[in-house]
């Protein structure tokens, strides 16, 4: 177990260590030849399928009081030049699920303000500044930044200036498919998890793709894999979009491992403790649902049997209609750039949740793929 642990954790590190995980940038060409020779290394056959889209480039500083604030534009909502101290400030407020249901209410009264840019304060989570998932189209042409919410008091009494200059840019990037195990003849068991992100994504994306990278090589022992690594996550999963449109799949079943799926919350009082937010999705009936329960509860993962919404990347793999298992979780530094190995997870966390997700997972395969 313990071997396991610092495995896992390694491959968390490495991950993490190329950057910011953003789709089409250079980090992102880099993760996914890192991906593709992980695979490789594990005896796949890889293949990279590619897909062009338009990238958000943008350059900003933000001042206050002519000292520098972390600052991120909203992706995608505005493209052009600023450079102005007419900056309207707000709240930005996140719920309980580290949502922003009021963003369009508030970018609305910010276009109103006579403003030439508004500056959100991301507040509700922790201080942190938080990154927005966005569909890579143009929204309202209204310039906005995202700030730590921490930073709302300083923002609300200095002296700001903005200096941002943003683009649309031809860009490419790719879904990496890797097969595992015997033959070609039977359809194949989808392992599959997101390898993009806002920043470095240890906890987000780094535990999700260790676990499936470890999951894959132990099921191929069994059944032929398709390891399915999908790129744009942060793009409304622009990667699996095109992948599932321009591919027709029949596996035979998915396994998803999306969001923090081995996250920790360091906290000096407690120590190292489960993150909330956890969840187990599956398309089986009530009855192995409660079995897959009971193995995945040392992880901590409650099973819901077909619900009504599924979550992240589940949501289009559902629509195959095959058997699905899915896992996602949220925790504190979810889309945040405090998400790295050594605040996010540990080598117990990752070797305890890989464990109870292989049985999981082998439980799920044998009772699902019956003849």
């Amino acid at each position: 177990m313990r071997r396991l642990g610092a495995h896992l954790y390694q491959l968390v590190q490495a991950y993490a260590a190329l950057g910011d995980h953003r789709t089409g940038t250079s980090v992102d060409q880099a993760t996914l030849a890192w991906f593709t020779t992980e695979l490789s290394k594990r005896g796949a056959r890889v293949d990279n399928i590619p897909y062009q889209f338009e990238r958000y480039v943008a350059s900003c500083r933000l001042t206050a009081n002519a000292t520098d604030v972390e600052a991120l534009p909203l992706y995608y909502e505005a493209v052009g030049t600023v450079h102005s101290s007419r900056l309207q400030v707000a709240e930005l407020a996140f719920d309980a699920n580290l949502d922003a249901p009021q963003l369009d209410e508030v970018i609305a009264c910010a276009r109103m303000s006579g403003a030439d840019a508004a500056i959100l304060a991301t507040t509700g989570a922790g201080g942190y500044l938080v990154a927005l998932n966005r569909a890579p189209v143009l929204g309202s042409g209204f310039p906005i930044m995202l700030v730590p919410g921490s930073a709302l008091p300083l923002l609300r009494q200095a002296a700001l200036h903005l200096d941002l200059n943003a683009r649309l840019e031809p860009s490419a990037s790719a879904t990496v498919i890797g097969h595992l195990g015997p033959g070609d003849t039977a359809p194949p068991v989808v392992v599959t998890t997101p390898l993009s992100g806002w920043f470095r994504c240890a906890g987000e994306r780094g535990t999700g793709i260790a676990i499936a990278l470890q999951l894959a090589t132990d099921l191929a022992e069994r059944w032929p894999v398709m390891v399915v690594g999908t790129t744009g996550h942060e793009l409304h999963y622009l990667g699996l979009q095109r992948f599932l449109a321009a591919h027709a799949l029949h596996p035979a079943a998915v396994i998803f491992l999306g969001a923090s799926v081995a996250t920790t919350t360091l906290g000096p009082e407690s120590g190292s403790t489960f993150a909330a937010f956890r969840q187990a999705l599956t398309t089986a009936g009530e009855g192995l649902a409660q079995r897959l329960e009971k193995v995945l509860a040392p992880a901590r993962f409650p099973v819901r049997s077909n619900p009504a919404q599924w979550l992240g990347e589940g949501e289009a793999w559902v629509r195959l209609r095959t058997p699905l298992l899915s896992l996602t979780n949220r925790f504190p530094l979810f889309h945040t750039a405090d998400d790295l190995p050594a605040h996010a997870t540990s080598p117990e966390q990752l070797a305890v949740t890989h464990t109870a997700v292989n049985r999981a997972a082998q439980l799920f395969l044998e009772e699902s793929l019956r003849n």
